[in-house]
C-alpha cells in the first residue's frame, strides 16, 4: 500500500541505526575507560584525560559524519544526470531496462556502484519501482527519497515516465541550486561564530598572561588591608579559564553546524577544529616557570627590609627539577629587564631550598635539596621566599596548607 514501509525495509532502516549506534557506543567505552584511568592513576591530570575522551569519541564520529555527509552530496548532484540520461535513452527507443543498463556505464561519482545495483536488480526481474525504493533505503537523503516516491506514484498514476524522469531532474536541479545558495549565505554565520569565539580565546589568553600571575600579589594586598579573597591558586585560575574555553570552544562549533549547514552533527567537525585551536593557543603561551615565580618574587624582596622578611606565596605544579642556578639566572634576566642593578651579579649561593610541612616531600613526590629540587611525580606545591639577611630562603610545602 502507497505511503506504507514494507517490514523488510523498516527492519533495514533499524539496521544502520543500530549499527550507528554500537561504533558510538563502543568509542564512549573506550573513552570512559580512558577517564577512568585518568582519575585513578593521574588525578592531577584528570582534565586532559577528558580531553583525550573527547577526541576519542569525537574525532572518528566527525569523520564519518564528514564521509557519509560528502557521499551523500555527491549521489545528489549526479542524480538529477542520472534521470536525465535515462529519459534520453528512453526517448531513443529502448526499454527502461536496458536504459538503466546503458546509464551504469556512466560515472556519477559516489552514484555509479548505486546505479550498478539498480541494473543487476532489474536483471533479476525486480520491478523498476522497487529498485529505486532499495536505492531510497540504502541512501540516507529525503531529496532522493521524495523524488523517488514522486517518480513511483506518478508511473502509477499512468503517467509517461521519460516526462517524469526529465520534470523531476529539472526540479532537482533548480532545488540544488537554492540549497547552495542558502549555504552560501548561511556560511557567513558560521565566520561569525568563528570570529567571535577567536575574539573570546584572545581575551582569555590576554587574562592569564595579565591577570592571572597577579592572583597571588592581589590576595597579599587584600589580606594586608584586612579582607579575605579567598585561597584560588593562580594553577587553579588559569585551569578554570582552560575549562571554559573548551567548553565554549565545543557549544560554538555545535551552534556553528546548525546555523550554517542545518544539522547538529555537522557542528561535531566545527566544535573539534575549534577545541584544538584552543589547545594549540594554550600550549603556545604556557605558565611561567616556578624559577621565574621565585625570581620575580625575589625583586619584589629587597634586602634592605631586614632579616626574615616574608614575601608573597605561590601554588604551582612542579613538573620537572630545577636548581638555584636556574633560579638565579632568571633573576639577572629579569634584573636586566627592569634595570635592577644591585642584581645584575646574583649568584646560585643566594639561594637555598627547604621543606617546610611538605606531604609531597614526606610522600615521595619531591626531593627538597639545598641547591635543586628533584621531580619524582607531577604535583602541586607551595613557595614562599623568606630573606634572612645573608640568602633568600625559598621553602616549599603543602598546596593545602
Amino acid at each position: 500500500m502507497e505511503g506504507k514501509i514494507s517490514i523488510g525495509e523498516l527492519r533495514r532502516k533499524i539496521g544502520k541505526v543500530k549499527m550507528k549506534w554500537k561504533v558510538l557506543w563502543a568509542l564512549s567505552a573506550v573513552a570512559l575507560l580512558l577517564v577512568l584511568a585518568g582519575a585513578i592513576f593521574q588525578p592531577e591530570n584528570f582534565s586532559i584525560w577528558v580531553i583525550g575522551a573527547f577526541f576519542t569519541i569525537s574525532i572518528p564520529f566527525a569523520f564519518y559524519i564528514y564521509l557519509e555527509h560528502a557521499r551523500i552530496a555527491s549521489i545528489e548532484e549526479h542524480f538529477p544526470d542520472f534521470l536525465r540520461d535515462i529519459a534520453e535513452f528512453k526517448r531513443a527507443g529502448v526499454t527502461l531496462s536496458r536504459a538503466i543498463q546503458n546509464a551504469s556505464y556512466n560515472d556519477y561519482g559516489m552514484l555509479s556502484p548505486e546505479v550498478k545495483k539498480i541494473a543487476l536488480e532489474l536483471s533479476w526481474g525486480v520491478s523498476f519501482e522497487d529498485a529505486m525504493q532499495r536505492l531510497a533505503d540504502r541512501i540516507d537523503s529525503p531529496m532522493l527519497g521524495r523524488s523517488i516516491s514522486i517518480i513511483a506514484a506518478a508511473q502509477a498514476a499512468g503517467g509517461e515516465v521519460t516526462t517524469i524522469l526529465e520534470t523531476v531532474s529539472s526540479d532537482l536541479r533548480k532545488l540544488k541550486e537554492l540549497e547552495a545558495e542558502r549555504k552560501s549565505k548561511l556560511s557567513v554565520y558560521t565566520m561569525t561564530i568563528y570570529a567571535i569565539y577567536l575574539l573570546l580565546l584572545f581575551i582569555i589568553i590576554v587574562l592569564t598572561e595579565s591577570l592571572v600571575p597577579a592572583i597571588p600579589k592581589m590576595q597579599a594586598a587584600g589580606e594586608f588591608l584586612g579582607g579575605t579573597m579567598g585561597s584560588i591558586s593562580e594553577f587553579e585560575f588559569r585551569h578554570l579559564l582552560f575549562q571554559v574555553t573548551l567548553l565554549e570552544a565545543f557549544f560554538a562549533g555545535i551552534i556553528s553546524g546548525e546555523m550554517g549547514e542545518g544539522k547538529v552533527t555537522a557542528g561535531i567537525k566545527h566544535a573539534v577544529i575549534l577545541v584544538l585551536i584552543s589547545l594549540l593557543a594554550f600550549q603556545l603561551v604556557p605558565p611561567a616557570s616556578i624559577t621565574q615565580k621565585v625570581a620575580d618574587t625575589i625583586l619584589d624582596i629587597p634586602p634592605s627590609q631586614g632579616v626574615a622578611s616574608h614575601s608573597l606565596e605561590g601554588v604551582v605544579q612542579l613538573q620537572k627539577a630545577f636548581t638555584t642556578a636556574d633560579v638565579a639566572q632568571h633573576v639577572r634576566e629579569l634584573a636586566k629587564e627592569r634595570n635592577r642593578q644591585q642584581y645584575k651579579g646574583f649568584a646560585p649561593e643566594q639561594v637555598e631550598f627547604i621543606a617546610l610541612a611538605c606531604k609531597p616531600c614526606a610522600n615521595g613526590e619531591i626531593n627538597v635539596e639545598p641547591a635543586k629540587v628533584t621531580v619524582i611525580k607531577p604535583t602541586m606545591i607551595k613557595f614562599s621566599v623568606k630573606y634572612t639577611g645573608k640568602k633568600y630562603e625559598v621553602s616549599f610545602s603543602d598546596a593545602n596548607v
